[in-house]
């Protein structure tokens, strides 16, 4: 990784935030997750739980953000919270997009400065599809706890 923003590949960019988040990292406290979620509109990249009822969905693109924010949106059928993570230059161009961001009720995140940062907070939303949701539920909290540091 060169200069803390470029990822030799998405996977790596995905790597970097699970090993922030199991570093106790998370801006979202306590969360369980698993990688790549598979329904049947798609696959997403990370699904998580907090307090065992809230699912937390984030999609990765190195460059592609308007790709991102389809599919975090497409997301919220199942999620509570819906995220793009992406590298800091290309989560500034997303940003500039508000209105888009704000009537998808999706956020944005990226990592600076070693940590995870929420630049746009998505909107909670309740699910459409609460079976998928149950789904993401499960799938999440089959995954390892990774407890962050009380402040």
């Amino acid at each position: 990784m060169a200069s803390g923003q470029h990822y030799e590949s998405e996977e790596v960019f995905v790597n970097s935030f699970c090993s922030l988040l199991n570093s106790g990292g998370s801006p979202w406290g306590n969360l369980r997750y698993a990688r790549e979620f598979n329904y049947i509109r798609g696959k997403t990249d990370l699904v998580a739980l907090r307090n065992n009822t809230e699912v937390l969905a984030f999609e990765f693109k190195l460059v592609k953000w308007r790709v991102a924010l389809v599919q975090a949106y497409r997301n919220t059928c199942f999620s509570h919270y819906s995220y793009m993570v992406l590298p800091e230059k290309v989560a500034f161009r997303a940003l500039s997009h508000d209105v888009d961001l704000n009537l998808r009720a999706v956020g944005v995140c990226s990592i600076q400065d070693g940590k995870i940062k929420v630049l746009h907070r998505a909107c909670r939303t309740d699910p459409i599809q609460p079976r998928l949701s149950s789904r993401a539920i499960e799938t999440a909290g089959g995954g390892s706890l990774h407890e962050s540091p009380e402040p």
